[in-house]
């Protein structure tokens, strides 16, 4: 009798998907999946590309499902070098998951969140 030995099987992917519309003055930047380390490269470029068109950047998380510590690293990021180029930052995040990330490390504190365009 042979015996066979199974590797584990690693979790699902979820992609990031990550949209922008301009919306006059501001570029609506929707982000939809996990934001984690290999994925929060995409969220820096695309906050970088829309602030370069935009004086006003809405972050939408509403289709976010998972954001680790590497996405919270990136919007403090975000939300400074906005700051320092007199450019605002506004996220959108209803309840759920990241939005109870965002209030349990004092994120609620520092960035504007509204629960819905």
């Amino acid at each position: 009798m042979s015996e066979t030995s199974l590797a584990p099987l690693a979790p699902p992917v979820t992609p990031l998907t990550i949209d922008e519309a301009l919306v006059g003055r501001r570029t609506v930047v929707a982000v939809a999946g996990e934001i984690d380390i290999n994925t929060t490269g995409a969220l820096q470029a695309a906050i970088e590309s829309a602030a370069s068109r935009a004086f006003e950047i809405w972050l939408d998380l509403t289709d976010t499902t998972f954001m680790d510590s590497s996405g919270l690293h990136a919007i403090a990021a975000a939300r400074t070098r906005l700051s320092d180029a007199n450019r605002r930052l506004v996220v959108i995040c209803p309840d759920g998951p990241v939005l109870r990330v965002l209030t349990l490390t004092g994120f609620d504190e520092i960035l504007e969140i509204h629960p819905s365009r």
